[in-house]
Parts: structure tokens; sequence; C-alpha cells
């Protein structure tokens, strides 16, 4: 008797050791797949050289001048700014009273590291967010100094989004700027990955 309850452990043991084998040939599979997926056309560098990064389209004509138009996506919002011909005249003021004028320390496309910050000097295309405790920006009377402000510590930044040196937490950057373009009186507006 102890020989045939002998027997049935060593059966059930067999089978949860068979089963157990399964488990982690499935569990490897699926890791498999994920890592060579990871490899595939799914990549970031993959959607950035293909069409598929233009996550978001507003044709220009819906733009109205000194105003903002907000663009919602997966990753929060957006906002385009119609510059005046004043905003663009004030982005050749002297770099001194900004604290990163070359945007040296901000998120931009490499393209961007421009005065204007953008790809048609009307349309400052940016995320309405400042970096150190993500406070939303808005919009200053154009009679004030500066183009936008945020609450959470005064930042004010240029019509490039461009902090000044007086304003502000010494850690907070240049407002974010996204990869954009316009093409055929469209303004497409790409992936943006904040820096890690």
């Amino acid at each position: 008797m102890p020989e045939v309850a002998s027997q049935s452990s060593l059966k059930r043991r067999q089978l949860l050791a068979g089963l157990m084998k399964m488990l982690v040939l499935i569990g490897l599979g699926f890791f498999s797949y994920a890592l060579i997926s990871s490899f595939s056309s799914n990549s970031l560098d993959e959607k950035k050289s293909s069409n598929s990064r233009w996550v978001m389209s507003v044709p220009v004509s819906e733009l109205v001048e000194g105003k903002i138009k907000t663009l919602a996506w997966a990753g929060g919002h957006a906002w385009v700014y119609f510059r005046t011909s004043a905003d663009i005249q004030s982005l050749n003021k002297p770099e001194m009273i900004l604290r990163d004028a070359r945007s040296d320390k901000s998120d931009q496309p490499e393209a961007l590291k421009t005065r204007q910050r953008s790809m048609n000097p009307r349309y400052f295309v940016f995320i309405p967010r400042e970096n150190k405790r993500n406070c939303q920006v808005s919009l200053l009377k154009s009679d004030e100094k500066g183009r936008f402000t945020e609450p959470c510590y005064g930042a004010k930044y240029d019509a490039a989004g461009r902090i000044m040196k007086d304003s502000g937490h010494h850690e907070q950057q240049n407002l974010a700027v996204p990869e954009h373009m316009i093409e055929n009186g469209i303004l497409k507006i790409g992936i943006w990955m904040p820096k890690i």
C-alpha cells in the first residue's frame, strides 16, 4: 500500500514539474515576443522617421493672431500661439534678460534651438506647463513684461517660451516645444518626449 501511495506521489510530482516547465516556456515566449516587438516597426525611432509621428493636425486658417489654440492629445495639451508682429519683434531683445536664451537646457528638437523656437515665426507650438511643478501657463496682456506666466513661482516667459532671468524658480526651464511642421497650410505636431 505505501508503494502505491509513493507511485501516486511521484506521478503528481512529475505532472507538476511538467506544468511548471510549460508555464516557464509560455513566459519565455511572451518575453521573446515583447523583446522582438521593441525592435520592430513600433519603435519610437521608426515612428519618428514615418508619417505616424504626426499626432495632431490643425489648419493654420483656424488660428487667430494674438490668440491661443488648445489641442488635446494623449500626452496632455499642446498650445499654438499665433504671434503678433510685436511678438516677433520682441524676440530680438537682448539675450541678457533671458535665463537660457539659446535653449541649451530646455526640451525642443535640435533644429528649433533658435530665437523663435518654431518652424514658422508666426506660430509658436509648445507644451503649456512649466517643468518644476507642472503648473499651467497663461497668456499675459501685450503691455506686460513677457508673454506667458505661471502661478506657482510667477515665472514669466517671452513669446518663444524662454524664461526671463529675474523670474520664477532657478530650476525652471524654457517651455517645452514638440516637433512640428507646416505643410500645405496644415500645422502638424508630433511626438513629444521630455528629457529624463
